[in-house]
């Protein structure tokens, strides 16, 4: 992850933290970085006439990558005391290995979580009670997987005696911030609800690219937008948590 600047430190609070914290996103950068996401897709359907050719999938991909590059840079900026969403210089702009490392490292680090109950369901083709414990146990440990990934910007933050030693070492306040994420994902659901679904493992890798069509695409745009805006919220709350603990989880960093 690219330090762009030093944010504004010790600043107090100047509304209740839960209302500050959602109006995170709202900064002048968050603000023409929604716009941004709610316009790049419409744009690359009309300017690329054939939109499943190399041209569309190559553009398509740097959007998605800028997209994840962002909310990461989110995390990375509110774990140095930021408070508001952060702007990207033009002079220090991620180049496109930036942007895919880091949407590769995200997911990645989406399907070390949910790879069990992902698996679990295409083979069982249900949703019953060992399917929601599994998804409960990706949901555990998808914060601080993320956390680790932004903040060592390496696949070798996926190193599970560093995801559980630090989730040991900040519990109680870990157990805090899952329990913030829950809401957060019950006011998504109705999005991720409509989500198609793979029938067969072969349509695996396939399903990653309609998951992101259909969270990035051009339909239900709105809805989406909302859904970037409460992943940047997100994002700040993980950043927020490094910065009040770093001493507790001790990375080095």
């Amino acid at each position: 992850m690219k330090v762009i600047e030093e944010p504004q430190l010790a600043v107090k609070r100047k509304l209740p933290w839960l209302i500050d914290i959602l109006l995170y996103p709202t900064s002048v950068s968050g603000i023409i970085h929604l716009v941004i996401f709610l316009l790049a897709p419409l744009l690359i359907k009309k300017l690329v006439f054939i939109y499943f050719g190399i041209v569309s999938l190559v553009l398509y991909t740097l959007f998605v990558g800028y997209v994840f590059y962002y909310i990461g840079h989110c995390v990375f900026h509110s774990s140095k005391g930021g408070w508001r969403a952060p702007d990207i210089s033009i002079y220090n702009a991620p180049d496109r290995g930036d942007l895919i490392s880091q949407l590769f490292l995200m997911l990645g680090g989406v399907a070390v979580c949910f790879c069990p109950a992902a698996i679990y369901y295409v083979i069982a083709e249900r949703t019953d009670l060992l399917f929601w414990l599994l998804s409960a146990y990706g949901f555990f440990f998808l914060p601080m997987v993320l956390l680790t990934v932004v903040m060592f910007d390496s696949v070798d933050a996926l190193n599970p005696i560093v995801i559980i030693r630090s989730i040991f070492r900040t519990f109680f306040p870990y157990c805090g911030l899952i329990l913030i994420f829950c809401v957060l994902g019950g006011l998504v659901a109705p999005i991720i609800s409509n989500m198609p679904k793979p029938y067969a493992l072969q349509q695996t890798p396939f399903f990653i690219c309609i998951v992101l069509d259909y969270l990035l695409g051009t339909a239900f745009i709105y809805q989406k937008i909302a859904f970037i805006y409460l992943a940047m919220v997100a994002a700040h709350l993980l950043g927020r948590f490094y910065w009040w603990y770093k001493d507790k989880l001790d990375w080095g960093i």
